[in-house]
């Protein structure tokens, strides 16, 4: 899948997999339903890998807030926001579709 994504990325083009830690137990793999929130990044991060072409993967957690923090203020506004949504961590590996730049000489 990762192949097929790069082969239709334009150069520069990102592909981006998010997930939480809900999943449907019945159609993960093994390594996912085993793994930690840790775990399924670094499995993210190989698949990136193992493509020739990617960038270095960059990775973003979001985790879930203390109860002190999500009653701030700035818990409480990005609670509104929607940049925080409650008990359930967010992650997100990103990979750009390398390129060699173009330089005028």
């Amino acid at each position: 899948v990762f192949a097929e994504v790069f082969r239709l990325l334009k150069p520069g083009g990102v592909f981006i997999v998010s997930f939480s830690n809900r999943m449907f137990y019945e159609k993960a793999i093994s390594a996912w339903r085993e793994g930690t929130g840790y775990s399924r990044v670094q499995f993210v991060v190989q698949y990136f890998q193992s493509v020739e072409g990617f960038t270095e993967p960059e990775v973003i957690r979001k985790l879930p807030a203390a109860n002190d923090e999500e009653n701030s203020p700035v818990g409480w506004i990005m609670k509104l926001f929607g940049l925080f949504s409650g008990s359930d961590p967010f992650y997100a590996v990103i990979a750009y579709r390398n390129f060699k730049p173009i330089h005028d000489n």
